[in-house]
């Protein structure tokens, strides 16, 4: 049996691992986000739509909606008996695809935009689910994709 002060260690160190992880799939999710939208030719993107008022920048797409979609599907997930990866990954794609298609729907200055937001926003929550496997614990690219992938994508992308 463990003691108090171990399990409380043991829950930390696991939630700082859920957290490291989170911010790997985000720093993924980020710098596909960003070379993508610089190799694609697109005028107008939700974070460069011109004379609006409501400009989201590729950040809070990443670490506001996307992120808190990803920790909301993992919660109700958590609460749910086992399934498998088909479904979870269903799962997040319709949190992703309604989560951005009521974002975008009553924005008039994304007039048409709500439907490619949507899918835009499952590609992204996607990519957190597959952050989920592809992150390990002991990975080094966890750290590298936390911490350093952000930084190098604000300040050089």
């Amino acid at each position: 049996m463990r003691k108090p002060e171990s399990s409380f260690i043991h829950a930390r160190l696991k939630s700082g691992k859920y957290t490291m992880n989170k911010l790997a799939s985000a720093g993924l999710t980020l710098l596909m986000l960003m070379l993508l939208s610089r190799i694609l030719p697109m005028a107008e993107t939700p974070w460069r739509a011109e004379g609006t008022d409501v400009a989201i920048s590729p950040e809070i797409w990443v670490y506001s909606y996307a992120m808190l979609i990803s920790i909301a599907t993992d919660a109700i997930l958590a609460v749910m008996p086992p399934i498998n990866r088909l479904k979870q990954a269903t799962m997040y794609a319709a949190a992703g695809y309604v989560t951005y298609y009521c974002l975008f729907i009553r924005t008039p200055e994304f007039d048409g935009y709500p439907e490619l937001a949507a899918v835009a926003g499952v590609c992204t929550v996607l990519v957190f689910f597959t952050g989920k496997r592809l992150f390990s614990e002991q990975s080094l690219l966890t750290p590298v994709f936390a911490l350093l992938v952000p930084l190098i994508c604000m300040f050089f992308l």
